[in-house]
């Protein structure tokens, strides 16, 4: 395939190559200005051939930064991401990338403007001076889990940005994500939560509701939205399961609204012991009397966790409880995901088969439990020493 130059001005030349033919049977041609010397006008249009015979020219008119993320926005965030998901990313558009690269041309961005937007992140979480700060930059550096977070966005946006054939290549790709170390997952070990348990049984009245909710979570491990999301038509009393198929979320612009699982294999049942059963049979008493109590003021919106009047709970109720009580009690606070990790860690350390934990919780791979989800139990650690113990200085048993 051939190709030609035209001069077009001082040091100035356009390539010209045609290839291919469109629907008119005419041949498509695709143009590159380029400057410098005629000689290199020369080696560019070899280039040029060689990326039209490959198919790696994009057409049409390059679009800023800015312009491709109201594209991302409608054709792909708004609808195939998670709403609380979504949200979180338009924040982080808006207060730091945009103001950084929303006026780059896409096709013009490269590695080294990714690493200088991470540079200044490491030094200042402000890219756009507020008002509220008087013009000036708090000098204050993001951590790097959240410059990680800013990176995996970008990545993935230039990503569906080369899948939808208006760039060739990520740049991100070509950028070193910013390390972070393994945060530390804070869990209850077997006499912590027996203490959490013993405490929380202890607990009467209106608090029955608490009382509930976090001995459900302690024997299911459900995540937060997944417990305040269910309904009694979820539970089956009879045959102790619990089935998990929705998710209760809170954004301010929607108030409380009900999550869809993103995947089939996010709904999943849970069994619960005879205890549990009991404890959601008392409790559905207790919960029958308050709706009859509140009568025509009741909202019926059959979940298990509610508002004095019926309506569904804020997610970050129980959660906020939670931590408030177990400070109140003298355990360690942890947030209420630990309870999760707790749940995991204990029945793995009595035996409990991974790829049935990780049944349970809604795990697609064995590995994430292992890496994420499961922590040494202190009891068995000293076990552990005592066997090489008993193996190694037999003589100090008589």
């Amino acid at each position: 395939m051939a190709g030609s130059i035209e001069k077009r001005g001082k040091d100035s030349y356009r390539l010209i190559v045609c290839h291919g033919f469109n629907l008119e049977c005419k041949p498509i041609r695709h143009t590159k200005t380029v400057h410098g010397t005629k000689a290199q006008a020369k080696v560019e249009l070899a280039k040029f051939v060689a990326e039209v015979e490959q198919g790696t020219v994009i057409e049409g008119k390059s679009i800023t930064f800015k312009e491709f993320t109201e594209i991302w926005k409608r054709d792909y965030g708004s609808k195939e991401l998670a709403p609380s998901t979504y949200n979180r990313y338009l924040g982080m558009l808006e207060a730091r990338i945009l103001p950084y690269l929303g006026h780059f041309k896409l096709d013009r961005i490269k590695p080294t403007d990714i690493m200088k937007f991470y540079d200044m992140l490491d030094k200042d979480t402000q890219i756009r001076r507020v008002k509220c700060n008087n013009g000036y930059r708090t000098l204050k550096p993001l951590s790097q889990k959240t410059i990680l977070e800013h990176h995996r966005l970008l990545s993935a946006m230039l990503h569906r940005a080369v899948y939808w054939q208006l760039i060739v290549s990520n740049p991100a790709e070509r950028v070193q994500p910013p390390k972070t170390s393994k945060p530390l997952r804070r869990h209850y070990d077997e006499d912590q939560t027996k203490i959490l348990v013993d405490n929380l049984q202890q607990l009467k009245g209106n608090q029955i509701k608490y009382r509930t909710a976090i001995l459900l979570d302690i024997f299911t491990g459900a995540r937060l939205g997944e417990l305040v999301g269910l309904e009694w038509s979820d539970i089956d009393l009879k045959n102790g399961i619990i089935n998990i198929n929705k998710s209760s979320q809170y954004l301010s612009e929607k108030g409380v609204f009900t999550k869809a699982p993103k995947t089939e294999s996010s709904i999943r049942d849970v069994a619960i012991p005879d205890f549990i059963v009991s404890l959601l049979e008392e409790y559905k008493l207790w919960y029958d009397e308050q709706k009859s109590f509140c009568d025509e003021l009741w909202t019926d919106s059959n979940r298990l966790f509610v508002q004095a009047d019926g309506k569904p709970m804020h997610p970050s109720t129980i959660s906020k409880w939670f931590v408030k009580y177990v400070g109140q009690i003298g355990l360690p606070v942890i947030n209420f995901h630990g309870l999760r990790h707790t749940n995991t860690t204990l029945l793995i350390s009595q035996n409990i088969d991974v790829a049935v934990v990780a049944a349970r919780l809604e795990h697609a791979q064995i590995t994430t439990t292992f890496n994420f989800y499961v922590h040494p139990i202190i009891s068995h650690n000293r076990n552990a020493g005592n066997v090489l113990e008993n193996l190694l200085l037999p003589q100090k048993l008589v």
